[in-house]
């Protein structure tokens, strides 16, 4: 029988809510650090099951070291644990009582094992991380550039060191971004092949999505896959009134953005995009709903060809079959 170990991951600190023989929780703390995680380890009750949630990078390491001391291990999503709060009707926010609904949660519905990243998929992430922070000074200095512009006294001082920090980013970036398309080729050369030769993928949105699915390993269907990126449609029903609200907007919304913009250029270079694109427009759909179902069209390409092993025809014949297991 499974012990489930709730654990509340703060900065510095880790609540655990350990379980009692007579159905109850103790509540102990650990330090968030190596030594601190350590200790945790040899706590833990036999069949110990693991439950926290992703929180950035403070979880990662107590993942990292729990899934190599072969403990189970499920992360998952805030937005689970919160609404099991709202539940179960809870008023009381600390730590201690968040470890213990966590536990709770995993002992009522007995989530699935997390599969821990590997190393190479880590490097990936903090890289990719990187270059989004770089990307957003680079923009902040462009446009502190663009309102000096305009003044009628300009400081020559100013305006050379601000250009000095910007052709900085730009050398840092592109450095990054060659990176992290070596890392690709190296470390996930067939995945990363099958999808830049897909028409309208570029490299930027092929290493987005193999560091974002982890190479569609993580995924049985396309449809999984569009839910986890947020690019899913939505219904709402209810009584009479039966409704579209969009995409579900989840998960990665720079990957989103950056498979709208790949849709621009597969409406014209891909001939299954294209046409379903046109068949929308002649349904009388708005521009912009069409291109994100071609958004949508395009991550299940993707997908298909990651998981099936082919190499892209632009004049394939679409055919039912189910996704083989990894």
């Amino acid at each position: 029988m499974k012990n489930y170990v709730g654990i509340d991951v703060a900065k510095t600190s880790l609540a655990v809510a350990f379980p009692l023989p007579n159905g109850g929780w103790t509540n102990t703390a650990f330090a968030n650090t190596p030594e601190g995680i350590r200790s945790l380890v040899k706590q833990l009750p036999a069949q110990a099951h693991c439950i926290l949630e992703a929180t950035g990078s403070y979880s990662v390491l107590v993942t990292y070291m729990l899934c190599q001391a072969s403990i189970d291990v499920s992360v998952i999503n805030p937005k689970q644990s919160h609404n099991f709060a709202k539940m179960r009707m809870s008023v009381t926010k600390t730590d201690p009582r968040d470890a213990v609904l966590l536990a709770e949660y995993g002992r009522l519905i007995q989530p699935a094992l997390y599969q821990m990243a590997t190393d190479s998929l880590l490097r990936l992430r903090q890289k990719r991380a990187l270059l989004r922070q770089y990307h957003k000074q680079r923009r902040t200095l462009l446009n502190l550039q663009h309102s000096f512009a305009v003044l009628p006294v300009k400081d020559s001082s100013t305006e050379q060191s601000l250009q000095t920090m910007i052709n900085s980013f730009e050398g840092v970036i592109t450095h990054l971004q060659q990176e992290i398309c070596q890392l690709c080729e190296a470390e996930y050369h067939e995945q990363y092949q099958r999808l830049l030769s897909i028409k309208g993928i570029s490299h930027k949105v092929a290493t987005a999505l193999i560091e974002t699915t982890n190479g569609f390993q993580d995924f049985q269907s396309a449809k999984a896959v569009a839910k986890f990126i947020g690019l899913a449609p939505t219904t709402f029903q209810s009584g009479k009134m039966n409704t579209h609200r969009g995409i579900c907007r989840t998960g990665d919304s720079h990957l989103r953005s950056m498979l709208y913009v790949a849709s621009w250029s597969a409406i014209r270079c891909n001939t299954a995009c294209r046409e379903f694109y046109q068949r929308l427009k002649a349904a009388g759909k708005p521009s912009k709903l069409a291109l994100i179902a071609v958004a949508n069209k395009l991550l299940r390409q993707a997908f298909a060809l990651v998981r099936f092993g082919e190499d892209f025809n632009d004049n394939y014949q679409p055919k039912f079959r189910s996704a083989p297991c990894i």
